[in-house]
């Protein structure tokens, strides 16, 4: 299930565990999200290597 089905679930019914799955979920979501950005970050527009003494 997708993160709309289990609040429209959460919503119907009212179940703490369902809310709880649905949490897990989003959890799930924004963490695979933040995992590409935060892997290896250290490229950055003030990286100026050997040009700089």
């Amino acid at each position: 299930m997708d993160e709309n089905e289990l609040w429209q679930r959460f919503c119907e019914g009212g179940k703490v565990a369902d809310y709880l799955e649905y949490r897990n979920c989003v959890n799930a979501v924004n963490k695979t999200e933040l995992e590409p950005r935060d892997k290896d970050n250290r490229t950055g527009s003030c990286n100026k290597g050997t040009e700089y003494r």
